[in-house]
């Protein structure tokens, strides 16, 4: 094993520990009683939540699905759901910083749409979503930047933080119309993506190319429409927010609601190599809702009730993980690698 492999594993268990940790500490320093009070207020409501996490996954479904030649669309937007559910928890239960879940989606999808076709929908989703979350962190942040109190020097990092993503953003983007090549792979290659799955990227790399390029230059509407549907995501994220902060007892407060998330969606975007966000996510909230001058324990009772759809999230998706591989016995054991 190479020392970028070593030390890739380390710096990503690290982060994995480092997350823990805060969340732990989170949890501990705001009282767990607390907590839970917090949680009791939102009691059932939290299936109300559960029910907008899929619906947000309906929205970024329909995101990738617009990425799709038009040709290889017709009957698979519930094909796309099922995967992207079963991908994403593989992405959030392993330590692979969101890449692991991808190449089995890729996978999962083959038989069903051509490989060229569905590894550049899934580049172009990636490109489509970021720069959507882009779009929404600012959105959300400009009514809510006045009423912010918080130190400098965090908003600093933050934005420094949101310019280096957007730059690494634009030059993936600009990767994906160059062509995918050899730099492109061996890029993947030391993200450890498993060779087998590697090869179907490989073997169909000009494809990939020809579908990128015509997705990018020709497609446009699909691409603004792609944007447009997982910004709709954020959207009911935003609900989610409003509707625990009005179970909270703290007001029907729409512009802090979509301030709260699209800070919250800030601090994610920024430390996106933590995995699954464990501790970012609750992190952020606290930051937002101190900054806003909200209690620290409803920023927790927001941040676990989120915290514990994501696990029902990736329970249903392992599941539907095994499902499918069963369903398609053709295809080799996902597990092995």
């Amino acid at each position: 094993m190479s020392a970028f492999r070593i030390n890739s594993r380390v710096k990503k268990h690290a982060a994995f520990l480092l997350g823990a940790g805060l969340l732990v500490w989170l949890v501990v320093s705001s009282g767990i009683g607390s907590i839970l009070a917090g949680l009791s207020r939102v009691g059932p409501g939290l299936l109300v939540i559960l029910a907008l996490e899929f619906v947000i996954d309906a929205f970024n479904t329909l995101g990738w699905w617009y990425t799709l030649p038009v040709g290889e669309r017709a009957g698979t937007y519930r094909l796309l759901f099922w995967v992207r559910c079963a991908g994403n928890a593989i992405n959030e239960s392993t330590p692979a910083a969101s890449v692991g879940g991808e190449p089995a989606k890729l996978i999962l999808l083959k038989g069903r749409i051509s490989t060229p076709a569905a590894a550049a929908s899934l580049l172009a989703t990636k490109v489509s979503f970021c720069f959507s979350t882009v779009i929404f962190i600012i959105v959300g942040m400009v009514p809510i930047w006045s009423r912010l109190s918080l130190p400098q020097d965090i908003m600093l990092a933050l934005l420094l933080g949101f310019i280096l993503m957007l730059i690494g953003i634009t030059i993936f983007a600009i990767m994906q119309l160059c062509g995918i090549g050899a730099n492109t792979i061996r890029i993947l290659r030391r993200l450890r993506i498993p060779n087998r799955w590697l090869a179907l990227i490989e073997s169909s790399s000009h494809g990939v190319d020809a579908h990128l390029n015509d997705f990018y230059r020709a497609r446009t509407g699909d691409l603004i429409r792609s944007v447009g549907a997982h910004f709709c995501g954020f959207g009911c994220a935003t609900i989610q927010i409003l509707l625990m902060m009005e179970w909270l007892g703290l007001g029907f407060d729409p512009i802090a609601a979509l301030g709260i998330e699209a800070f919250s969606t800030l601090v994610i975007f920024v430390a996106f190599a933590v995995p699954a966000s464990l501790g970012v996510q609750e992190g952020g909230k606290v930051l937002i809702f101190w900054g806003l001058g909200l209690p620290r324990t409803a920023a927790m009772a927001v941040g676990i009730a989120l915290r514990l759809t994501a696990l029902i999230k990736i329970a249903v998706g392992l599941v539907v993980f095994v499902i499918l591989q069963h369903r398609l016995p053709d295809l080799p054991d996902l597990a092995k690698d």
